[in-house]
């Protein structure tokens, strides 16, 4: 990304900190801009500039934000307003030299030259304002190609070259399920009951801040009735950011933590954001504190890590006793 994206990144680091020690129970507000960031530069630039304007919320998760992006609140202070000037002007200058996000570029890129398009697509996103983007960028690239929108709160739209049209969800699955429709851009507070076997191919435009929510999008396309024996998955994320390191900690394990628990412990993303509030160094242990909490059947199947609690198959009573469950 360029000395540009660092120091939005570093200046947009330095902003939650502070905001962090001035605010301690603040909560989500402590990490908006970070996890806004990594979606795409656009929407940390919407985000950053609408702090600045706004000041600080009391909003509580990503779906409100999006309805309401910062309402109103008590002004930020000289520092935290200053950090966010800088974000803005990184950001901004960073998008008019290169005209388009890198995330962008990687998916247009898959999608024409690896041949994702043939076999469908739908492209994943937290945030309304990095979807609505991204479909923008998509409609220019592929002009002839009808291209939906899914999201929730009566956003949902179909482009077919400069044609906009709002539509229905449902209009949009049945769409999909006819093969009218190929190419898709879905938030997650859109994502539930969304069945999508008809597409081959899924990109994560960005990464959720508990990597738990990556299964359940990748449910929506590998699921019973799936025409192709392989589905293509595609995880995006800027490089040097707090996802890179932590999703990079996580790969090697992250299939094994599925496969015994069908989850990551609920206490993670509160690890991750508090290692990311304190230092970069600290993500890289965030997996190594979650695995000190294994449970008795985690402790039975992870051979690779020492187990010194005396269990043993033939007492597998011990395992799936209430007390431990």
């Amino acid at each position: 990304m360029g000395l540009a994206f660092e120091h939005a990144y570093d200046n947009a680091l330095a902003f939650c900190r502070e905001y962090a020690r001035h605010r301690p129970a603040a909560g989500f507000m402590k990490t908006i801009l970070l996890r806004r960031l990594g979606s795409s530069l656009q929407a940390g630039l919407n985000t950053a500039s609408a702090l600045l304007q706004r000041g600080e919320s009391g909003l509580s998760d990503e779906a409100e934000l999006d309805d309401a992006l910062l309402p109103d609140a008590a002004p930020l202070n000289a520092t935290e307003q200053d950090l966010l000037r800088a974000v803005c002007d990184s950001l901004a200058g960073l998008l008019a030299q290169t005209g388009a996000d890198p995330k962008a570029n990687a998916v247009i890129h898959y999608l024409r030259e690896h041949d994702w398009l043939r076999v469908g697509a739908v492209i994943f996103s937290q945030y309304f304002d990095t979807a609505d983007w991204l479909a923008g960028m998509l409609r220019r690239a592929f002009p002839g190609e009808p291209l939906a929108l899914y999201a929730g709160g009566g956003r949902s739209v179909v482009y077919l070259g400069e044609d906009r049209r709002h539509a229905e969800r449902e209009a949009i699955k049945q769409a999909v399920q006819r093969g009218e429709i190929r190419l898709l851009v879905a938030t997650d507070a859109a994502c539930e009951g969304l069945n999508l076997q008809r597409l081959g191919a899924q990109i994560n435009i960005d990464l959720p801040w508990n990597p738990a929510r990556l299964e359940q999008r990748k449910g929506r396309v590998q699921r019973i009735g799936q025409r192709l024996d392989t589905i293509r998955v595609m995880n995006l994320r800027y490089a040097g950011t707090v996802e890179d390191e932590v999703y990079a900690a996580l790969s090697a394990r992250f299939q094994d933590i599925f496969q015994v628990l069908g989850q990551l412990p609920d206490s993670f993303e509160e690890d991750w954001v508090e290692a990311a509030l304190r230092d970069r160094a600290a993500v890289r242990h965030v997996l190594n504190r979650v695995e000190l909490a294994r449970t008795p059947m985690e402790r039975r199947y992870f051979r690779d890590v020492a187990d010194d609690s005396g269990l043993d198959w033939e007492n597998c009573e011990r395992i799936i006793a209430a007390h431990d469950i």
